[in-house]
């Protein structure tokens, strides 16, 4: 398999992580086993895409758009499983905590895009890294401790704002840029 294609896989398979997460979740180990596999292979997928691109198998190079999704994906299933089973205090403030960052960015981006602009600009760096940190360890305290669910999903919910605060600052920098002219971001993933 190309370098390119197993960065894909990698992507895609937080899916059915996503989806087992539904049948485990209440069993604290499995559930947090799942996110720590999930969040490896968050972090596997952009190393081996960049890895493949080096060694000039980068193609098809879908990575920019494909990661990004599928984690607003896995976040919403995610987020959806803890909704289902319910057994946390002030859930639907938990819940909207830890997807802070994705219900800002994902109707911008959306805007963004239906008015027909790129976002080449737009990277993940040190903000949206240390949000989707936040968003896992968040995660992982609500399947290990739900009692302690609403600071860590504040925690979350903080990070992942100043993240899409970030985000927008620099589409609006790049917005304002001269045509041509490229934001200075270095070469990783897009927002996610």
């Amino acid at each position: 398999m190309h370098g390119v294609w197993l960065a894909h896989a990698l992507t895609l398979s937080r899916i059915p992580l996503a989806v087992a997460l539904w049948r485990v979740w209440g069993d604290a180990a499995w559930s947090v086993a799942i996110l720590g596999v999930a969040a490896l292979t968050d972090t596997a997928d952009g190393r081996v895409a960049r890895w493949a691109k080096r060694r000039g198998r980068g193609e098809p190079d879908i990575g920019g758009w494909l990661d990004p999704a599928v984690d607003k994906l896995f976040v919403a299933i995610v987020l959806a499983v803890i909704w289902m089973h319910g057994r946390i205090h002030h859930l639907a403030t938990v819940i909207a905590l830890i997807g802070a960052r994705e219900l800002v960015l994902v109707p911008l981006v959306a805007l963004y895009l239906w008015r027909r602009r790129t976002l080449r600009g737009l990277r993940a760096d040190r903000f949206g890294k240390a949000a989707t940190i936040a968003q896992f360890i968040a995660l992982c305290v609500i399947a290990v401790a739900p009692e302690h669910a609403l600071p860590a999903a504040a925690i979350a919910g903080v990070l992942g704002l100043a993240a899409a605060c970030h985000y927008i600052a620099t589409a609006l920098s790049e917005a304002a840029a001269p045509p041509g002219e490229r934001i200075a971001q270095p070469d990783r993933d897009t927002p996610g």
